[in-house]
């Protein structure tokens, strides 16, 4: 039986899209990437990351993440690109709404701003996307919010930063290659999962809902699209509301 800390490591595989990769190059060496992913190409100055941010968090962050990596060495190091590798059985969680996941937030968002973090280890970097909330539709991660109108920070493995020695620094997120990847400005219906240490959240799934219409954008969100079991995709915005209250409650 899959143990509950399987499971959000599982969770987070998927949201990366089965794996996380960390094939860390300078821009001169970088593979030109899918334009989904230009955006993680915009670098972050030198220790700009730190800033507005308390050094506890930060710390929490870090961690969090050089765990994720599983690189016992530098990324900047020359030769430590690693891959971290994992699958996931889309059809033993049956939920499209995955009810595994562990403080999950179930709300819709618009992606206002991001940053690229490179940890102090330089064990693996990220990027913090700020998203202001719009509507929360289910909140389970105890801690009163997240709330309308206020913003929270989602965290992908990967991006871009400027090195102590001024030159462009990129590590890859696997997903970016892909069409199913969130841009910039645009509004989603998320599922994520809430880390307490370092007050951030995980990508479970989402659909984009800018023009006014749900359009599954992750590889598991299509899996239910293609097993034509999908509540959630074609529909108005209009009608999210009570699909969601059905899916989340069983209300009918």
């Amino acid at each position: 039986m899959k143990t509950l800390k399987f499971v959000a490591i599982e969770a987070l595989i998927v949201a990366q899209v089965f794996a996380v990769a960390a094939s860390a190059q300078t821009t001169s060496e970088a593979t030109s990437k899918a334009a989904a992913s230009a955006w993680m190409s915009t670098p972050t100055p030198y220790l700009d990351w730190n800033k507005d941010i308390s050094a506890s968090a930060r710390a929490e962050r870090n961690k969090f993440w050089d765990e994720a990596s599983m690189s016992p060495v530098p990324l900047t190091q020359p030769g430590s690109g690693r891959v971290v590798g994992g699958s996931y059985d889309m059809a033993w969680d049956r939920f499209e709404i995955s009810d595994v996941v562990k403080d999950r937030a179930v709300l819709t968002a618009t992606f206002t701003g991001h940053r690229s973090v490179l940890t102090s280890s330089e064990r693996s970097l990220y990027t913090e996307v700020t998203l202001r909330v719009d509507q929360v539709f289910e909140d389970r991660t105890g801690t009163g919010h997240p709330t309308a109108n206020h913003d929270v920070t989602l965290i992908l493995y990967g991006g871009t930063v400027i090195l102590r020695n001024s030159q462009a620094f990129s590590v890859d997120n696997p997903g970016a290659q892909s069409e199913l990847f969130i841009q910039p400005e645009h509004k989603y219906l998320f599922v994520l999962r809430y880390e307490s240490a370092g007050d951030f959240y995980t990508l479970v799934d989402d659909w984009d809902i800018s023009d006014g219409t749900v359009r599954a954008n992750s590889v598991r969100a299509q899996f239910f699209v293609q097993e034509h079991t999908s509540a959630l995709n074609g529909l108005t915005v209009e009608q999210l509301g009570p699909a969601l209250d059905k899916l989340l409650y069983g209300h009918k």
